[in-house]
């Protein structure tokens, strides 16, 4: 006998062999008993036989080929020699089923089940016995990939635990209390939470006697439940218990068997051939349809999805999977409610399924006679009733009422939410495949065509989307392709033509048609919003940028956004509530939709209305979060848009963090559309958020675009605008020479047109650069030129920031009371204009003026204020410098682990300039602590860092560091010469003025 409810072993000589063959011939084995008379590609084996975490073998022929012989070698020892075939890249094991004690469970299960049916519980005892003593631990225990811990679950939830039930419901049929309890006692162990084992112990406790035990054990269970929110579970035990105190006490409320129909129909259509995955939804069906014991009941689960999910196919398959549990027979209607042609009338529907019952309607019956006497014949009958795509709940809320005694599976494109109200239908939503299971499926589909490697594989799934119609789609139009153009097809497909162009050239429709049907299904209003949809440039959106778009007013567009969720053409997003979101080839569908349909003029409105709605949107909360920022010169909002105004500088910031992504994306199709003026100031209103965040990539790519825009619609001051934040983030991640070139340009041009403010944001800039660089002296005289600017045209924020960057170079210099004259200046005026992150830097060269007077008290106070203002608006800039400067007091103070904590913090929160002072820092901790080696360490992180930077006197007073300790083993970092290029380090990014 083979065994796979265990490890997979072998009866040889009448003793059960475990340990015969290596353990991955005996996994490979074990999943080829599994798929017993079935060809099983290689690839299929691997994913049962190894875990993902292991490599698979490199010459995978050669070494199934090897596994195959010794299997063979072991099979010609039995009794009954099983045959082994191998061809086309596939396996198959030819074996009497009734040898593997899988099927012989099962077997034995159906059997027991059939006599509990019939009431011969004595028998129903022994089957289910014999059945579970075959039973030797976890099946197929020795195979680790994710096929097989599916199929594992999958019996044991299904069937080792339905054929207990089975048992024990027996034993209590057969007063044999003490043994239901002794076996619930065990099963419980492993099983605590389910409810059947609870009844049935229940009734067992009941039929002892031992009355004051079962209502003490109920109101255990009961607690349990209450505790665990689970009100129907608690239901169904209180009537239990309530059942058990009637006069029969069996606590059964089963009502009799009709007897059998005379015909007894099947009309599912053919199981889907190699159905792949889906395991979850599976589970999530049996769920639905079965009670606490794990019995099938009546009513209504609606399936519902998006075109070419698989709804059909998962209760096609579900359906053929659980047929014996349907005696009476399965029916099957397509309600034809998305194709082209008409959907069957409920007329047409009953009259069908008359004629599958083997009652052909009168001619001479009405209408309701027919319902009448459908509803009649299928009284009592345990049957299945699939009603395929239904258009709507209409289509099928009164055909539902016909058939109160079956289960009844209504798949649609839409989620039928009127009908679960009406019926309490059950709901499963059918998602797209998981990448794992689209590219199984693909690889399926192609068979022997198997050219591609499997990242090609899952690329193209991927492009599919997940979604099991265009997988097949695709498999099917690259099978018609030499086999030396299907890479190359692969290759340059994309989704739009997978949309459009798939399926063209052969009998089969494309995905534009499925997708069309369900289009068509809608009213105009949604139709021109969902075309519009598809011009939005990113993933996700919210009702506000969908009323942009549609131009109506914000109540019209929420209930056409509804109706394009109930179809299952547009999906709520997980982020947040109000947030929506199109499937990557909905998407490229709605867009195909708008470049056919929508006239030009309306999509260009279209889109210009979407970038003024993001920008109004951008500088509500820009000026919200940062309300002494200079912003650019605002444009009118187009008429039907409603930006978005937040309240707060919480919504404000919640409002970026959502959409960071859509803001960038905006930016790009701005400039694409030749929305230019929109562009750059879109960036002008985002880049502050991007920059106090750290995400500096997408601040520079947003001022690039920014700049070609500004010179597209020949805004010079948009254009030194956009130059000047090009320079800051260069400056900030410790470029240079970027920095430094586009600060120049920026300075020319504000230089030629005379804009005044613009020249001292760009002389603050670049003395900045200055100081970083350690020429503190070029940098004093460019602060003090831009003070003089910021002095002529009152302009507080520019006085605000160059007073505390001189104050920053006076401190450094050792001029330590005219630095304060400056820096309390800054402070000052930081206040009057509510600027959080210059009044931070403020306190923090205040509090470093204490430190270098040896006021260590004084200087951490303003550091630690500084330090939670940054943290609160936030910035990462600020946060970092105020940690350095902590670090700095507490070695002072003697408080090494508080320095070593602040500048581990401030390395960790970036790795641009900062990083440079903070490793320094962290070297003189070190030294302090007399660990020399972490101080070497560190010494040299700080000299790498300032040497990127082009900061040679400090990579030079850095390695004088280094010098003092004496090492020979160790090849200490030189400083670079002034030729050296800088490269990509750190740097702060403050002055964050618009020109």
């Amino acid at each position: 006998m083979f065994g796979i409810l265990g490890r997979t072993a072998l009866l040889l000589d009448g003793a059960l062999q475990d340990n015969w063959g290596k353990p991955r011939e005996r996994a490979v084995l074990g999943a080829l008993l599994v798929h017993a008379g079935r060809w099983v590609p290689v690839d299929t084996l691997i994913e049962w036989a190894w875990p993902e975490e292991k490599a698979q073998p490199q010459n995978i022929g050669p070494t199934f080929h090897t596994y195959a012989t010794r299997v063979r070698k072991w099979l010609r020892q039995l009794p009954t020699s099983p045959s082994l075939d191998g061809g086309g890249g596939s396996y198959r094991l030819d074996i009497d089923k009734s040898l593997i004690d899988y099927y012989r469970f099962t077997a034995l299960l159906r059997e027991a089940r059939t006599h509990a049916k019939q009431q011969d519980s004595r028998q129903a005892a022994e089957s289910a016995r014999h059945a579970l003593d075959l039973w030797r631990g976890r099946p197929l225990d020795d195979l680790a990939g994710e096929p097989a811990r599916a199929w594992r679950l999958r019996v044991e939830q299904d069937d080792w635990l339905g054929a207990n039930r089975t048992l024990l419901a027996a034993l209590l049929d057969l007063n044999l209390f003490d043994e239901v309890l002794t076996r619930i006692g065990e099963l419980q162990t492993d099983h605590p939470g389910d409810v059947a084992f609870a009844t049935q112990r229940m009734s067992a406790l009941h039929g002892l006697r031992r009355y004051e035990d079962e209502t003490a054990y109920y109101f255990t269970v009961r607690r349990r439940l209450q505790h665990d929110g689970d009100e129907p579970a608690m239901e169904h035990v209180r009537q239990h218990h309530e059942g058990l105190r009637t006069p029969d006490g069996g606590g059964s409320n089963l009502a009799p068997r009709s007897p059998d129909p005379v015909i007894v129909p099947r009309q599912l259509r053919h199981d889907v051939a190699d159905f792949v995955g889906r395991d979850d939804l599976l589970a999530e069906l049996d769920g639905a349809v079965t009670d606490r014991e794990g019995r099938v009941t009546s009513g209504v689960v609606v399936i519902d999805g998006m075109a070419g999910v698989g709804k059909t196919a998962l209760v096609t398959h579900w359906g053929h999977r659980t047929r014996r549990r349907f005696p009476d027979g399965d029916l099957y209607v397509n309600l034809n409610g998305f194709a082209e042609d008409a959907s069957a009338s409920q007329a047409t529907v009953v009259d069908d399924l008359l004629i599958a019952v083997g009652y052909p309607p009168d001619a001479d019956l009405t209408g309701r006679a027919r319902e009448l006497l459908l509803t009649r014949l299928l009284s009592g009958r345990r049957m299945l009733v699939v009603l395929d795509n239904a258009r709507d709940a209409k289509h099928v809320e009164h055909l539902v009422t016909l058939l109160p005694d079956a289960l009844v599976l209504v798949t649609s494109r839409q989620q039928l939410v009127s009908l679960s109200a009406t019926t309490s239908a059950r709901r499963v939503q059918v998602d797209p495949m998981t990448p794992a299971e689209a590219t199984a499926l693909l690889s399926m589909r192609l068979g022997t065509r198997r050219e591609m490697t499997r990242g090609e594989l899952a690329r193209l799934a991927a492009l599919c989307g997940g979604l099991p119609l265009m997988i097949s789609l695709l498999a099917a139009h690259i099978a018609t392709r030499p086999a030396g153009q299907m890479l190359a097809f692969a290759e340059q497909l994309d989704g739009r033509q997978l949309i459009v162009d798939v399926g063209e050239d052969g009998d089969a429709v494309t995905a534009q048609t499925f997708f069309t049907w369900s289009y068509r299904a809608l009213d105009p209003p949604e139709q021109r919003l969902f075309r519009l949809l598809g011009l939005h440039p990113a993933t996700h959106f919210n009702i506000h940028a969908a009323g942009a778009l549609d131009g109506r007013s914000r109540a019209e567009t929420t209930r056409s956004i509804r109706a394009l969720v109930g179809a299952h053409l547009v999906e709520r997003a997980a982020t947040a509530l109000d947030r929506y979101q199109l499937h990557d080839l909905v998407r490229e569908f709605a867009a195909h939709r708008a470049e056919s349909d929508e006239p030009v003029p309306e999509r260009q409105a279209a889109t210009r209305r979407l970038a003024s709605f993001y920008l109004a949107s951008a500088v509500h909360a820009s000026h919200t979060l940062y309300p002494s920022r200079l912003a650019a010169s605002e444009l009118a909002v187009e008429r039907g848009v409603e930006p978005v105004v937040p309240t707060d500088s919480a919504q404000a910031k919640e409002w970026f963090d959502l959409e960071r992504a859509n803001l960038l994306a905006m930016i790009r199709n701005a400039a694409a559309t030749g929305h230019h003026d929109h562009a750059w100031r879109l960036t002008d209103a985002a880049v502050i958020f991007f920059d106090r965040h750290g995400y500096y990539e997408d601040s520079l790519a947003a001022q690039k675009i920014a700049t070609s825009s500004a010179q597209e619609a020949s805004d010079r001051v948009g254009e030194a605008s956009s130059l000047v934040g090009l320079g800051r983030v260069y400056l900030t991640i410790g470029e240079h020479r970027e920095a430094r070139r586009h600060l120049d340009t920026a300075l020319r041009i504000v230089d030629d047109i005379g804009h005044e403010a613009g020249q001292a944001a760009v002389l603050g800039l670049l003395g900045k650069l200055e100081t970083q660089r350690g020429d503190l002296t070029a940098a004093l005289a460019l602060y003090r030129r831009g003070l003089k600017i910021a002095q002529k045209n009152d302009d507080a924020q520019g006085l605000c920031w160059t007073s505390c960057r001189i104050g920053e170079v006076l401190r450094a210099i050792e001029q330590h009371d005219e630095a304060l004259v400056h820096l309390t200046r800054a402070q000052i005026l930081a206040e009057r204009s509510g600027d959080q992150s210059a009044h931070a830097s403020t306190l923090i060269e205040i509090g470093r003026v204490h430190h270098d007077r040896g006021d260590h008290s004084t200087a951490a106070a303003h550091c630690e204020q500084a330090l939670r203002a940054a943290e609160a608006i936030p910035d990462l800039a600020v946060s970092q410098d105020a940690c350095i400067a902590l670090a700095e007091i507490n070695k002072a103070r003697g408080h090494i682990r508080g320095a070593i904590e602040f500048t581990r913090r401030a390395i960790r929160m970036s790795g641009y300039s900062t990083a440079a002072h903070a490793h320094d820092v962290l070297g003189d901790v070190h030294y302090a602590n007399a660990d020399m080696t972490a101080a070497t360490a560190a010494w040299q992180e700080a000299v790498e860092h300032y040497n990127r930077l082009g900061n040679l006197p400090q990579a030079t007073v850095v390695h004088a560091k280094l010098a003092r300790i004496p090492r020979t083993d160790v090849l200490l970092p030189r400083a670079r010469s002034a030729s050296s290029p800088p490269i990509s380090t750190t740097a702060d990014h403050h002055d964050q003025k618009s020109t």
